[in-house]
């Protein structure tokens, strides 16, 4: 029969190593995950390494044939534009038209002097009526297209192309899908006093 102290002595001695084991298991897993984590990681950053390399960028300054050249700027050119592209019917005597002949001067726009010009105006119905000017020291010549009772102009389009022309010069032509354009609007009168056709009525005795 085992005295109590020799009982007491066995059951610390189980504990311990119960404890020990526990011990060396809880170890083993640790240095375990600090492995794989450490395994992961260089494995991870090996990947990228691999299968995605540093972007470059390079800058040819060489000539590529593949590439379009600027075009050069045309030695002449002309162009013309409406003063007011929406004129009101009869409140006006006249639109205005200015078109512009220039030359390319080492870059620069210059404008041709004492050229003739020639402005078509082509109306809705089909008309065709000329005017001519002269350009002046900047190249521009200006007409006046008489709009009074033009009835077949209101709410279309009526357009204006220009030819120029000078001798010892190429003549340049503002041609319909560049001409110039207006169109005639009609504004109704609000009713009110002095307006025509509104009455005035009086009262008898005043």
């Amino acid at each position: 029969m085992q005295t109590p102290d020799r009982k007491r002595w066995k059951l610390t001695g189980t504990r311990s190593q119960l404890a020990l084991k526990i011990s060396g298991v809880l170890l083993f897993f640790m240095l375990l995950s600090v492995l794989i984590v450490a395994c992961g990681s260089n494995t991870s950053t090996a990947s990228v390494n691999l299968g995605a390399p540093p972007v470059t960028v390079t800058i040819d300054l060489g000539n590529n044939n593949n590439t379009s050249p600027t075009p050069p700027l045309s030695p002449y050119w002309c162009g013309a534009w409406a003063t007011d592209t929406s004129p009101i019917f009869n409140a006006a005597s006249a639109v205005g038209i200015y078109a512009k002949f220039t030359q390319n001067v080492n870059g620069n726009p210059v404008g041709i002097s004492g050229a003739s010009a020639t402005a078509s105006i082509t109306w809705p119905d089909g008309s065709v009526t000329t005017q001519g000017a002269i350009t002046t020291s900047d190249g521009l010549a200006v007409f006046f297209v008489p709009i009074v009772n033009r009835t077949d102009a209101v709410n279309h389009l009526t357009f204006v192309t220009v030819s120029f022309q000078k001798d010892g010069i190429p003549p340049c032509n503002v041609t319909a899908d560049r001409a110039a354009f207006f169109t005639l609007i009609v504004v109704s009168p609000t009713p009110g006093k002095g307006t025509p056709g509104s009455q005035q009525t009086k009262t008898p005795g005043h």
